[in-house]
C-alpha cells in the first residue's frame, strides 16, 4: 500500500508539473500575443542633452523603440526644467525628461503632470567652476561674487546646498539666472565670476578657459541628484499602452548598458557629440535605472522644505503621490516598483 501511495503522489507530482508548463506555455503565448497586438505609437520626448538620459539614446540606437512599436522623436533642451516647462505648455510633446527640482516648483502650481519613471541619479554630477582671476581659490570665496545658476533647477538646489556646508547663504551672493547651455560662455566672458552645473557643461568651460583658470568646487558631501521621465496626467491616463511601450524600450537599454557598458558609453559620446575621455571619465558617477521607489518622495519632500521659501504664498508640501503614476512601470516591470502607494 505504501508502494501504491508513493506511485500515485509521484503521479500527481508529475501532473501539477505538466499543468504548470501548460500555464507557462499559455502565458507565454498570450505575451507574444500581446506584443504582435502593440499598435504603433508616436512619440514625442523633451530631452536634456546629456548623459543622464542614456537609455534613451541606447534604445534610439540599438532599434528599442522599433522594437516596442514606438516612433520617437526627441526635441533637445539643455536642461530638464526647460524640457519639462515647454511640455507644460505644448500638447505635441508627451514625455519630458526632468530633474527633481523643477518637479517641485512646478508642483507648487498644481501643473497636470505625473513621474512615470526614474531613469537615472548621480551623486556628483553638479559642480561650481570658478575664475581664479576673480580671486576665488575655494568655498570661502564666493561670497559677494557673481554666481550663474539655472532658476529653478537642481543647479540652484545645489548651489544653496552647497554654500549652506560654509555657513553662507544665497543672499551672500549675487545668484544669475542664466540657462544651462550659456553657462560657459558667461563665465569665459567674464560676464559670472563662478558657475554651477553639470557635465558636459563643466568640462566644455574648462576645456576653452583652461583648467589651470578655474577653481573646481566640488560638494563636500554627497548630492543626489534623481532623473524623471514625466508626462501629463491625462496623457498617461489616456495613452497607458503608449507610455508602456515606452518604458518597455527604455528597460531594455536601461539591462543593455549593464551589459555593454563600454559599447553604450560609444553610443552616449556618438549622440551627444561629446568627448569620449569625459564620458567614461564621469560615467561610473551615474546609475542607470527604469524605477519607482521610496526615495523619490524623500528627496521631493526634502526640496520643497527648501522651495516653500522661495514660492510666493506656498504653505504646505504637496502631496507627492499625486504626482506618480506606477500603473505603466508595473504593468512593464513589477520588481521595478517599490513604493508604498
Amino acid at each position: 500500500m505504501e508502494t501504491i501511495g508513493r506511485v500515485a503522489s509521484s503521479q500527481k507530482l508529475t501532473l501539477m508539473a505538466i499543468a504548470l508548463c501548460a500555464l507557462l506555455l499559455s502565458s507565454c503565448s498570450e505575451d507574444n500575443d500581446s506584443v504582435q497586438e502593440e499598435k504603433v505609437v508616436d512619440i514625442t520626448l523633451a530631452a536634456e542633452m546629456s548623459l543622464l538620459p542614456a537609455t534613451v539614446w541606447v534604445a534610439e540606437k540599438k532599434g528599442f523603440f522599433k522594437k516596442h512599436n514606438v516612433n520617437l522623436t526627441t526635441r533637445e533642451f539643455d536642461s530638464g526644467r526647460n524640457a519639462l516647462e515647454t511640455m507644460l505648455k505644448d500638447s505635441t510633446i508627451n514625455i519630458a525628461t526632468v530633474a527633481q527640482t523643477p518637479i517641485v516648483f512646478n508642483s507648487f502650481n498644481n501643473e497636470p503632470y505625473v513621474i512615470v519613471a526614474t531613469m537615472a541619479y548621480s551623486l556628483d554630477d553638479i559642480k561650481v567652476l570658478a575664475r581664479k582671476d576673480r580671486n576665488i581659490n575655494g568655498p570661502l570665496d564666493l561670497r559677494g561674487k557673481k554666481i550663474g545658476a539655472t532658476a529653478r533647477s537642481t543647479g540652484h538646489y545645489f548651489l544653496r546646498s552647497f554654500l549652506t556646508h560654509y555657513d553662507l547663504r544665497l543672499s551672500d551672493i549675487e545668484m544669475v539666472d542664466v540657462n544651462a547651455s550659456e553657462l560657459g560662455d558667461a563665465l569665459i566672458s567674464g560676464a559670472l565670476d563662478a558657475i554651477t552645473s553639470w557635465e558636459p557643461h563643466i568640462h566644455n568651460a574648462e576645456a576653452i578657459m583652461g583648467a589651470e583658470n578655474l577653481s573646481l568646487l566640488i560638494s563636500p558631501t554627497p548630492f543626489r541628484k534623481d532623473f524623471y521621465f514625466t508626462t501629463d496626467r491625462k496623457y498617461a491616463t489616456e495613452n497607458r499602452a503608449a507610455v508602456q511601450q515606452f518604458l518597455a524600450a527604455v528597460s531594455e537599454a536601461e539591462n543593455y548598458i549593464r551589459l555593454n557598458p563600454q559599447e553604450a558609453q560609444g553610443i552616449v559620446t556618438e549622440r551627444l557629440g561629446a568627448d569620449a575621455e569625459l564620458i567614461a571619465l564621469v560615467w561610473d558617477s551615474f546609475t542607470f535605472e527604469i524605477t519607482l521607489d521610496q526615495s523619490i518622495l524623500v528627496h521631493l519632500e526634502d526640496e520643497a522644505l527648501w522651495a516653500m521659501g522661495l514660492a510666493e504664498e506656498q504653505k504646505e508640501i504637496p502631496n507627492y503621490l499625486d504626482f506618480i503614476d506606477i500603473r505603466p512601470l508595473l504593468a512593464v516591470d513589477p520588481f521595478a516598483v517599490n513604493l508604498i502607494h
